[in-house]
C-alpha cells in the first residue's frame, strides 16, 4: 500500500498537495483507491475522495497503530567535513532503525554549529522521505545538534565505534537491554582525547569486524546488527 504526507486539512478530509500530490499522480493512484496517510505525527489508512486541480482529498478511516521495534537505537553522528555525506547517513539510519539522530560537532568533522542547524530542516525532509519508502511506523527523529563535550548519554547502554579499540565486538555486548546509544565518528575517527572522554561518561568502545567502514555507513551497520540480534519487533 502505497505512503503519502498530508500537506493539511479541510475539514475532516487529508490534503495531499504540493510535492507529494505530484507522487500520487506518478504512482497512479485512483479515486476509491486505499493508502496510508501521515498527519501531523500520526498514520492514517484513508481512501482517495477525489483528485482536484493540484491537489487530492482523503477520508481517514482508521488510525494505523503499529508498535516501535525493541531495542530502541540513538545514533550519535558526528558530521563529517564533507557536509553532504549527512544525507546518506540519515536515509541508511533511517532504513536499519534508527529512532533518534542526533548530529555531534567534534575535532576532525565539520566545525560551523550554525550551518548544521540550517541543514535541520532539509534533513528532517529527507527522514520523512524515507519512512515513507521502508514503512517506519514513525519517522526517524532529528535532535538539535550538539559539541561532542556536551554529550550526556540517557541510553542503558552507550557505545562509541572505536577502530583502535579490541576491547569489544558485538558478540560481546549485553543485548536484552531496551535502549542503545551508538556514537560514530567522522572520517579518521574520533582523536584519542575525544574517545577518552566518551569513555569517561560511560561509552563503552566497540569494534565492528573485520575492516574498518565508512562513516557513513558504520553507524547503520551497527543498528542492524543491535535491531536484529536483540529487537523483538
Amino acid at each position: 500500500m502505497e505512503r503519502l504526507i498530508c500537506t493539511g486539512k479541510e475539514g475532516d478530509f487529508l490534503v495531499i498537495g504540493d510535492q507529494e500530490f505530484n507522487h500520487l499522480k506518478a504512482l497512479r493512484v485512483k479515486k476509491g483507491d486505499r493508502l496510508e496517510v501521515f498527519c501531523e505525527g500520526r498514520l492514517f489508512l484513508s481512501v482517495l475522495l477525489s483528485i482536484e486541480k493540484g491537489y487530492a482529498l482523503c477520508k481517514p478511516l482508521e488510525e494505523i497503530d503499529i508498535p516501535l521495534p525493541e531495542p530502541e537505537v540513538n545514533l550519535y553522528q558526528c558530521v563529517p567535513l564533507e557536509l553532504k555525506l549527512m544525507e546518506e547517513v540519515i536515509d541508511r539510519a533511517s532504513q536499519t532503525g534508527v529512532n533518534l539522530l542526533i548530529p555531534v560537532v567534534c575535532k576532525r568533522g565539520f566545525q560551523r554549529l550554525s550551518i548544521v542547524e540550517e541543514k535541520l530542516e532539509r534533513w528532517k525532509k529527507l527522514s520523512l522521505a524515507s519512512f515513507k519508502q521502508c514503512k517506519r511506523p514513525k519517522p526517524m527523529q532529528i535532535g538539535r545538534p550538539i559539541r561532542l563535550s556536551e554529550i550526556e548519554a540517557k541510553e542503558e547502554v552507550p557505545l562509541v565505534l572505536d577502530n583502535f579499540s579490541a576491547e569489544a565486538d558485538v558478540k560481546s555486548l549485553e543485548l536484552t537491554k531496551k535502549s542503545y546509544g551508538v556514537l560514530v565518528g567522522p572520517e579518521g575517527g574520533l582523536s584519542v582525547e575525544e574517545v577518552e572522554l566518551l569513555r569517561s561518561k560511560g561509552f563503552k568502545p566497540l569494534f565492528l569486524r573485520p575492516y574498518v567502514l565508512r562513516t557513513e555507513m558504520a553507524g547503520a551497520v551497527a543498528t542492524a546488527l543491535i535491531m536484529n540480534l536483540a529487537g523483538k519487533g
